[in-house]
C-alpha cells in the first residue's frame, strides 16, 4: 500500500489526537540569521506552511517527529535542520 504526502501528514496528525499528546501547535519562535524554531512536537507541512521564506536553518526539539514531506520540502530548498541540544 502507497500512501501519499496529505495522506501521511493527516495519518500522523490523527494518531497524534488519539494519543491526545498536548503540546502540538503552530506557535513558533523566530530568531535572528534566517532560523525558525519550532515548538511543536509533531512537524508537518501544515506547520512550515508559509514560514520558509529567508529561513536557512529550522531547529525541532530533541524528540519531535517531523514527518518525511517536511524532510524532503527543506532538502529541496536547501534548510538545514537541526536538533535542540540535550539540556
Amino acid at each position: 500500500m502507497t500512501f501519499n504526502e496529505e495522506q501521511i501528514e493527516w495519518i500522523v496528525a490523527e494518531v497524534m489526537r488519539r494519543l491526545g499528546v498536548a503540546g502540538v501547535t503552530k506557535d513558533a519562535m523566530p530568531t535572528g540569521g534566517g532560523e525558525l524554531v519550532l515548538a511543536e512536537r509533531v512537524v508537518t507541512m501544515r506547520v512550515i506552511e508559509g514560514r520558509l521564506a529567508s529561513v536557512s536553518r529550522v531547529v525541532v526539539g530533541r524528540r519531535a517527529v517531523v514527518t518525511p514531506a517536511v524532510i524532503d520540502e527543506l532538502k529541496q530548498n536547501k534548510i538545514e535542520l537541526a536538533r535542540e541540544a540535550r539540556t
